[in-house]
């Protein structure tokens, strides 16, 4: 389990760190500061939980203190657990993961009222071992008829496959699945970003990403297991 005070104590190092200037010049990329307002929040402390994550063909449950994301063996999607949000357009999620058998998830955004995209599907981001993706699927590969042509089999067109080119940022990394790591993903206006670890990991500029009403966010663990811990929704703007 992820010690539960590990973010102020990276916090409190890394200022001290970027305030002596040690590593000035250097590729060292100091994480941006949190969002001011917390709208979320789970520790995943309970033995349950807590009655704002839904779940959709799910097997995951909270063990020994962080969610255990768990794929059913016989599921045709893998395991969705979710949060419903007010409809937002600039939030930002993080979380501590860890790799325990599968070695890839998702962190989705959607508008659940929005019908010009597969599922109300906005943006997201694919965490991986070696990769990090980050995706507009709202102007992207959700998009009502890019999706409807590839549901019917049909390849989309040299144009089509230029402008999906645009809406993926693939970043290449190396993460240690034998340990946690920290993930922040912020999304302002029409810009996502990530950061590993507290470095900068990749960053997509796309206009389906400004989508104003964003109303719910997904873990989607793909296989059987990922762990996740320390899990936060922030917002910029206070209450």
């Amino acid at each position: 389990m992820r010690p539960k005070s590990w973010i102020c104590r990276i916090e409190t190092v890394l200022v001290a760190i970027a305030s002596l200037g040690l590593f000035a010049g250097s590729t060292f990329s100091l994480q941006a500061e949190p969002f001011e307002t917390v709208l979320f929040e789970d520790d995943f402390e309970d033995a349950s939980l807590k009655k704002e994550w839904g779940s959709w063909k799910s097997e995951s449950l909270i063990r020994d203190g962080v969610l255990v994301g768990i794929t059913p063996k016989t599921a045709d999607h893998p395991s969705v657990n979710t949060v419903k949000l007010p409809p937002l357009s600039d939030l930002e999620v993080a979380v501590s993961f860890k790799f325990a058998g599968s070695n890839k998830f998702n962190i989705m955004f959607r508008d659940l009222d929005y019908e010009g995209s597969h599922a109300g599907h906005i943006c997201h981001v694919v965490v991986g071992a070696q990769s990090i993706d980050l995706v507009d699927g709202k102007t992207g590969q959700f998009l009502k008829s890019i999706r409807d042509l590839r549901k019917a089999g049909i390849k989309p067109d040299a144009a089509t496959l230029e402008l999906l080119k645009t809406k993926v940022s693939h970043n290449e990394i190396s993460i240690d699945s034998t340990t946690w790591h920290d993930l922040v993903i912020r999304i302002e206006g029409d810009v996502i970003k990530v950061w590993i670890d507290g470095e900068l990991a990749g960053t997509l500029k796309s206009e389906g990403i400004a989508h104003t009403t964003k109303s719910n966010m997904n873990i989607t663990t793909m296989d059987r297991e990922v762990h996740y811990d320390n899990f936060v929704i922030r917002t910029p703007e206070p209450k």
